[in-house]
């Protein structure tokens, strides 16, 4: 079946978004990305670091292209005479052979200045990708006229100050806390395909955010790659600062570097940022916020008192109850007790399967003084991997007059349990 199209707008070939993902090449391996999970719409147009490049056409192994099962293209693709085509996408797996199943087939054209135009969809299989063939990049031809614009060009240098001249980001699942992906499904965001113009200012539901300052596990803030910043926000004083970028894969903190960006802070209590698109070879970034948000209550004074003994360090999961915050329902902020004494989280290693649980969370970092008011803290997860291979999300903490501390719990990224440690006691009995 062929199409031909009457006029210049409603050819594919003039109207496609571009899809520069290099990390689908057939030479790549490593992350488990779902094409399902993507809100295919239209046309796309396949590119490798700018450079264009072309489904494959042969047979494509399992797990490559950073994808469990690979898709590629059971046929040739056509000819500019040929117009539209229908071709069949065979799926690469282990136990069926190079073309065991045939997905639902897509439609490509051959576009004037040898290139190609895919009308890409979701496939049925579990967990399965589109690949690209790295033997087939060339130089990219434009297709747009020169001729549209003509005229010299005028360079316009405005000196604004960001913290009044910034768009706002209000994406609630950029947040650190929604990490439903670990379990197999990741959201189809990818900041690599955001048009970024500017700087930005961070909100989540409403509330100021800010960019999270320590690594955080990958597949979280809607997408598969992580961005957190490399540093701390700057002081108020210091004006534009430059800050590193990283994301995390698997336990890996630092295993992706993406681009730096520009940060400040501004008067009132918040961050602007001047985002740019991320590194393409990082598998879909996105950038995570957190939320700052003051209080309009003292925690000190407005808090549940959490007293339950088999969190204490000492407490084998072995020996006594099995804990999982994951299924607490956690709601504002907790003051820790031990037996009716005063308590707190420990601020060093805690071994696995103490705290009555598999995987105990501490706090990575020394409690507040009172003048510090509320400050946000790491919280790592103790795992037959090590003391902190990976991190919890992070929570606020705040020191309170009368020698203790309030904490503002979230449910934990795996069955784990906030800790006790017994060792901080007989500071508050005195």
């Amino acid at each position: 079946m062929t199409v031909s199209f009457q006029n210049i707008s409603s050819d594919p070939c003039y109207n496609y978004e571009s899809l520069d993902r290099p990390w689908r090449a057939n030479n790549e391996s490593g992350d488990y990305i779902c094409d399902g999970s993507f809100s295919w719409n239209g046309w796309y147009r396949l590119f490798y670091y700018g450079m264009d490049i072309r489904m494959s056409e042969t047979c494509v192994s399992e797990y490559t292209c950073n994808t469990y099962i690979s898709l590629w293209l059971n046929d040739t693709h056509p000819q500019i005479e040929d117009g539209v085509v229908t071709r069949e996408v065979c799926a690469g797996t282990y136990w069926a052979g190079c073309c065991g199943y045939k997905t639902i087939p897509i439609r490509v054209k051959a576009c004037p200045g040898n290139y190609y135009v895919y009308e890409l969809v979701n496939q049925e299989l579990w967990c399965s990708g589109y690949c690209t063939d790295v033997s087939t990049i060339s130089q990219a031809v434009s297709t747009v006229s020169p001729d549209l614009f003509t005229g010299s060009s005028v360079t316009l240098i405005i000196d604004y100050d960001p913290c009044n001249n910034y768009n706002i980001l209000d994406n609630y699942w950029r947040s650190t806390l929604n990490y439903w992906s670990s379990y197999g499904y990741i959201s189809d965001h990818d900041d690599t395909r955001v048009e970024w113009d500017g700087w930005y200012r961070l909100f989540i539901n409403g509330s100021s955010a800010q960019m999270p300052e320590w690594c955080f596990y990958y597949m979280s803030c809607g997408g598969y790659s992580s961005l957190w910043l490399n540093g701390s926000h700057p002081r108020l004083e210091d004006g534009v600062v430059t800050r590193e970028v990283y994301g995390s894969r698997d336990h890996q903190c630092s295993r992706y570097r993406s681009d730096p960006i520009q940060v400040k802070t501004c008067p009132g209590n918040y961050y602007v940022y001047k985002f740019t698109r991320p590194t393409l070879s990082i598998p879909d970034p996105v950038y995570c916020a957190v939320s700052f948000t003051t209080t309009s209550v003292d925690p000190c004074y407005n808090y549940t008192s959490l007293d339950e003994p088999w969190r204490a360090t000492d407490n084998s999961y072995y020996s006594n109850y099995i804990g999982c915050d994951y299924n607490v329902d956690w709601n504002g902020w907790y003051r820790m007790f031990y037996n009716g004494e005063s308590a707190q989280m420990p601020e060093s290693c805690v071994n696995q399967g103490m705290c009555g649980t598999y995987d105990p969370l501490w706090l990575n970092g020394p409690h507040p003084q009172l003048e510090d008011g509320v400050v946000t803290r790491r919280v790592c997860v103790s795992s037959w991997e090590g003391c902190c291979d990976f991190t919890s999300h992070p929570i606020r903490v705040k020191a309170c007059p009368g020698n203790y501390y309030v904490y503002e719990f979230v449910k934990p990224v795996s069955c784990g349990a906030y800790c006790v440690g017994e060792h901080f006691l007989m500071i508050f009995s005195h």
